[in-house]
């Protein structure tokens, strides 16, 4: 059986950096991609949303079926199909063929990244999988931060498409990466049934309010930082005047905030609960996102805005960790690839719900807040009435 080791964890970070690669690194590049292919703010809304969904799709279905096939395979032939869809949207002659490619590549990007989290729980349990949670999605974490970075610097070089044509050659790493990563799940581990079993196993977990209420807490979560997300070219750029550059370096700066909370959750979790972890930074999520409203509402976007929205993606760090890592747990006779794939879908179709709402009206500043409070409120409300149980805490 493979160790956890730190060359495994790299691997699998970068396996599972697929989604912020998807998303962030041509984020800067939206106003251009939407000029070239003659097209309005909302279709271009659509690439985010429809890679969301295939994500969502790609989680739902390749989690349970890694259950019975391993994971090395899913991660390999994923990685395949991503290559061949990033360069299908390089090539995209109009907006709905990008859409379409993004749906595509994001059902692609899925089955990486929930097959590389089911990695975790097949080498470690308890505790010690929330820590390598933690170092997983820190390392991680660097790629929202780089990645618009690189988006901003090479958009003028290289326009949107050549930040899809990089984004395949990054895709061919990952194919070799595949060939090298080991089995992590033998045989007489795996889960028959495949497809077949993939639905009742999803309804038993959903049976069990415990992973429930953590599953609401990581998928919404996920929608309160992912309300930023989308809606940081508007706000950062229209409203707040940022040129593509200096867009993609305050954005990158910001993401910084999220490798650094999972750092810290790492050395947390040793003193303290990670579902009190949990509770605490999904509050400081519904403070902040509170008074952002009251900040966009006023009209102030300018000294006091930037620096809470840092809040959102540290405090998500907390969040995605512990309760995927505390859902996981509840559900592990079950099987990981079941949990994960759950959590992945109803995740990733948060974020594509919310990706439009964040941007609708005029004051995208004040319609992202609103949608970030909500989610964290949600997220909140889960986690106080669902998992109170003595085990799941």
């Amino acid at each position: 059986m493979p160790q956890l080791s730190a060359g495994l964890m790299l691997a699998l970070a970068f396996f599972a950096a697929a989604g912020p690669l998807g998303i962030d690194m041509y984020l800067p590049g939206l106003p251009q991609l939407q000029a070239d292919l003659g097209t309005t703010a909302p279709a271009v809304q659509l690439t985010i949303s429809g890679f969301m969904v295939g994500m969502a799709v790609g989680n739902l279905l390749f989690g349970p079926i890694s259950d019975g096939t391993g994971r090395k395979r899913p991660i390999l032939i994923s990685s395949l199909v991503f290559f061949v869809t990033s360069v299908l949207c390089a090539i995209a002659p109009n907006i709905w063929f990008l859409v379409g490619a993004r749906f595509l590549q994001g059902i692609a990007g899925g089955c990486v990244i929930v097959v590389s989290r089911a990695v975790i729980p097949d080498l470690s349990r308890g505790t010690a999988a929330a820590r390598a949670f933690s170092a997983l999605m820190a390392l991680t974490g660097f790629m929202p931060a780089i990645a618009p970075a690189i988006g901003g610097l090479l958009l003028p070089m290289v326009g949107w498409r050549g930040i899809f044509w990089l984004l395949a050659a990054v895709n061919l790493v990952q194919v070799l990466l595949a060939l090298w990563l080991p089995e992590t799940l033998p045989a007489e581990r795996r889960a028959p049934g495949g497809l077949r079993t993939l639905f009742p196993r999803i309804a038993q977990c959903l049976r069990r309010p415990v992973f429930v209420g953590y599953l609401l807490a990581c998928a919404l979560g996920f929608g309160a930082l992912f309300s930023y997300i989308s809606a940081s070219p508007l706000v950062l750029q229209r409203q707040l005047g940022l040129s593509p550059t200096a867009f993609s370096l305050v954005f990158g700066a910001l993401a910084l905030s999220f490798p650094l909370s999972n750092a810290l959750n790492m050395r947390l979790v040793k003193r303290v609960a990670p579902r009190r972890v949990l509770t605490a930074a999904l509050l400081i999520d519904v403070c902040v996102a509170a008074a952002l409203i009251i900040l966009a509402l006023a009209g102030d976007l300018t000294w006091w805005f930037i620096p809470l929205l840092a809040l959102l993606p540290m405090m998500s760090g907390f969040i995605s960790a512990n309760a995927t890592a505390l859902a996981v747990e509840d559900v592990r006779d079950i099987g990981a690839g079941a949990g994960t794939g759950a959590i992945g879908f109803t995740q990733f179709l948060v974020a594509a719900t919310v990706a439009p709402l964040a941007s609708l009206g005029t004051n995208h500043a004040l319609a992202m807040a609103v949608s970030s409070l909500a989610c964290a409120a949600v997220a909140l409300a889960a986690v106080l009435l669902l998992t109170r149980t003595p085990a799941a805490r």
